[in-house]
Formats: C-alpha cells, sequence, structure tokens
C-alpha cells in the first residue's frame, strides 16, 4: 500500500467537506441507471470541485461515509502515473474494507497519463463502483472524450458563477416572478460589479477590488503555466504570453494577421504554432474563438474568428483596450451564459452589417448594445438584425440592453429588446 496515497485519503475521510454555496444542478441529471462514468470539464476555479462537494454531501444522506472518498492529482504527494490509479481502490479496501458500493470523485484527473484506460477498465469490470472525474481539459467534455469512453460517460461543462448564482453568493434574494421593481437599484448594481469582475466564486466573494486584481493575475498566470506550458511542453512561455495578450485585446482574431504583428515584436513564429496556441487556450477553457456563420467551409476559414474568454474579470485586470469597454464586457456575459446553456454559437457578418450571435440550431440571433437611446444606434442594431434574418431566415431576434426593454417590429421581423438581467435569469433561448 502506498503510504502518500494513504496519507491522502485519511485526510479526506477525517476532514471531509467545506461548508459550501450551493450551486445550480440538478442532481437528477445523473441517473443511478444507466450507470455512467460522470465527468465535470471546465476552467480551473471556476468550481468543479465545490460541484464535486456539493454532490458529495447529497451522496452522503444516502450511504456510508466510508464509501465516498475524494482524490485531487494536483496533490503533490501523488505520483503522476497511471500506476497511483491502479493502486487507489486496494488501497481503499486496504484501508477501511468495504462491503457496498464505492463512490471515487477525482479531481483533475487529467494529470494521470493513460486515465482513461484505467476509467474504462474500472467501468466494465467493477459494478460496484461510481466513477465521478473533472479536469482542467476538454479533454473531459463530450466534444473530446477519448473514444475508449465513449458511451460510459456522462458530461457536465462548467463554468464560472451564473448571474442567478452570483445572486445567491451575493446575498440577494431573487422575486419568484421576476418583479425587481423594489429592488432595481441593487440589482443593476449587482449586474454591473457581475459584468466587471466576472463570476469566479473566490473573486465574487473577494471585496476588495485591489485583491481580486491579484487573484484573477494569479489565476491567468497560473492557467497559462500548467494548463498550457507544462501540459503542451511549450518551449517558449513569453511567445505564448505574448500571444494571449494580443488576444485579450483584439475583437477578432486572424492567425495570418498575428503572426505578423507579432514578428514585427521580435517573435519569430509560424501561423501553425498560433493555431496550436489558440488550440491549446480553448482546450483548458480559457478563449473560445467562434466562426462565422455560413454553410461555406470556405467562407467560414476566410473570416476571422470572434474571441471570447471564460470570465470577463480577464479582459477587465488584463486588458488595455477593454478595460472600460461596457459594451464588450456585456458581448462577452452574454456568450458566455449561452455557452452555460448548452447552445451552438458563431457570429454573422454582411455588406456594412454584423450580428453578434448566431444560434443555428434555435434560428436565433441575438445583438448586445450597451445603449440604445441614441437612435442612430439603435437604428444601427435592429437593421443588422433585420438583414440577418432575411438573409437566414430566422425570425427570432433579441437586442439585448443594458435596462432597455420593447417589442421592436420591422416587416416581418420581430425584435426582442431584453434587458441584461432578464436574459441572464430568464429562459429566453
Amino acid at each position: 500500500m502506498r503510504e502518500d496515497l494513504a496519507k491522502v485519503l485519511v485526510e479526506w475521510q477525517e476532514t471531509w467537506t467545506p461548508e459550501l454555496v450551493k450551486r445550480d444542478f440538478d442532481l437528477s441529471l445523473i441517473p443511478d441507471e444507466p450507470r455512467k462514468v460522470v465527468t465535470f470539464a471546465g476552467c480551473r476555479r471556476v468550481g468543479k470541485t465545490y460541484l464535486m462537494f456539493q454532490l458529495i454531501n447529497e451522496l452522503s444522506k444516502k450511504v456510508p461515509r466510508e464509501e465516498v472518498f475524494y482524490v485531487n492529482f494536483e496533490d503533490e504527494r501523488l505520483e503522476k502515473k497511471v500506476e497511483t490509479l491502479t493502486e487507489l481502490i486496494p488501497t481503499i479496501e486496504e484501508l477501511y474494507g468495504r462491503k457496498g458500493r464505492l463512490y471515487l470523485f477525482l479531481d483533475e484527473i487529467q494529470n494521470i497519463p493513460n486515465w482513461d484506460l484505467w476509467v474504462r477498465r474500472i467501468h466494465d469490470s467493477r459494478g460496484d463502483v461510481r466513477l465521478f472525474l473533472s479536469g482542467s481539459s476538454s479533454k473531459l467534455s463530450s466534444r473530446e472524450i477519448p473514444t475508449s469512453l465513449r458511451g460510459r460517460a456522462l458530461t457536465f461543462e462548467v463554468f464560472p458563477l451564473s448571474f442567478r448564482e452570483f445572486l445567491r453568493f451575493k446575498g440577494f434574494e431573487m422575486p419568484e416572478k421576476l418583479d425587481f421593481s423594489s429592488k432595481k437599484p441593487v440589482l443593476l448594481n449587482l449586474l454591473r460589479e457581475y459584468v466587471l469582475y466576472g463570476g469566479f466564486p473566490e473573486v465574487v466573494l473577494t471585496k476588495d477590488v485591489r485583491i481580486k486584481r491579484l487573484i484573477v493575475r494569479d489565476y491567468f498566470n497560473t492557467i497559462i503555466a500548467l494548463d498550457v506550458v507544462e501540459r503542451y511542453s511549450i518551449r517558449n512561455p513569453e511567445e505564448l504570453r505574448a500571444f494571449t495578450r494580443l488576444l485579450l485585446n483584439s475583437e477578432y482574431v486572424s492567425l495570418s494577421k498575428t503572426a505578423r504583428t507579432m514578428r514585427s515584436m521580435g517573435y519569430s513564429i509560424s501561423k501553425s504554432t498560433l493555431a496550436n496556441y489558440l488550440r491549446y487556450l480553448g482546450e483548458c477553457y480559457f478563449a473560445f474563438p467562434i466562426e462565422v456563420y455560413s454553410s461555406k467551409v470556405k467562407l467560414r476559414m476566410q473570416h476571422p474568428r470572434k474571441i471570447y474568454f471564460v470570465d470577463t474579470s480577464f479582459l477587465t485586470f488584463l486588458s488595455v483596450k477593454f478595460s472600460e469597454n461596457i459594451g464588450r464586457l456585456l458581448e462577452n456575459t452574454v456568450f458566455i451564459e449561452i455557452l452555460r446553456r448548452g447552445k451552438e454559437v458563431n457570429y454573422a457578418l454582411g455588406d456594412n452589417w454584423e450580428v453578434d450571435f448566431v444560434l443555428p440550431d434555435e434560428g436565433v440571433l441575438i445583438q448586445v448594445s450597451y445603449d440604445v437611446g441614441d437612435e442612430e444606434t439603435l437604428k444601427r442594431e435592429v437593421n443588422a438584425l433585420r438583414k440577418a434574418s432575411r438573409e437566414f431566415g430566422f425570425k427570432n431576434a433579441l437586442l439585448i440592453t443594458w435596462d432597455s426593454e420593447g417589442r421592436i417590429e420591422r416587416g416581418k421581423t420581430t425584435i426582442e429588446m431584453v434587458p441584461l438581467w432578464k436574459f441572464l435569469v430568464g429562459e429566453f433561448i
């Protein structure tokens, strides 16, 4: 029995879970049968571990504590090799004995090479073992989960706090019928904080903006160092950091133009290397490039991709260009909410018009504009939605604003003007 593994297991049983503010998660989505490997994928520090703890607390109401174990594979005492996994169940059985089922919550499992082979073996051969996995990598997501686990896994992608969860963390009570008439100033003040500083739980619970900044910078450095440089053996970390800084200050990313820009900065870098960097940043859930909406592959490849980030705090604290651009922060906030709801998303581009988001499966167009009080601004946003609606045949269009509301009828196009807070807590898509 490995002593380091045994110490980790005993510590877990002695300390159990900390106090939690509950996240919105429907436990009925995890059925007892059919038995599946449950995976949680997302950027580090978004709350995957605490979501696991939340599930553990619910599970402990039904089964003995000695049947439930949590292991974090970022613990420096655990060797990062598959043999550690191989010895896990025998070590538990030697320490505690076992008569019932075993529930294993394995955090940051992507740190173990060939973890999926072990998971498949245990899932296929041990009907008395339930596996719950998390990782800061899309390799655990339904889109990229290893072939060996296809059909065996149920995947949930975890993002920073939703606005509903943010309000709960702040102690703001949500009215059942969304009647905020008496609390509107407080609500909008909290919304501004959410848009500026994002939904990382630790950042949300920190009051001092200076400390928020330090925390976000530390997250950024850790993501780059551990989830990209170390995981993908990047030989030139400063080159990667320079590229990431450019992304944070750009609405769009064209790899050809970016390569030329970086060469002018003294970096000898190819377009293919930048493509790899962008893929790595996507695989750790830090950056999300989206393509223009078109049925023609060539057209999608020709146009630059729009770039968004897992949390607006990175734009606020690490970007120069967008630090005071509330419109860009609103757009990023809407994008993450769309992802949180599991929707496929593109953007649309035409002659002298652009629409921020196209949801092809829903047939919905979404435009985001902070202030439509100016007549020219409103006209521009409405015209873009009308032209995109005619071109793609989509009849549903949303114009998301800071706090304006109403319905606009233009020909065959109906545009719902929705306040951001209502979109974030409502069921518009």
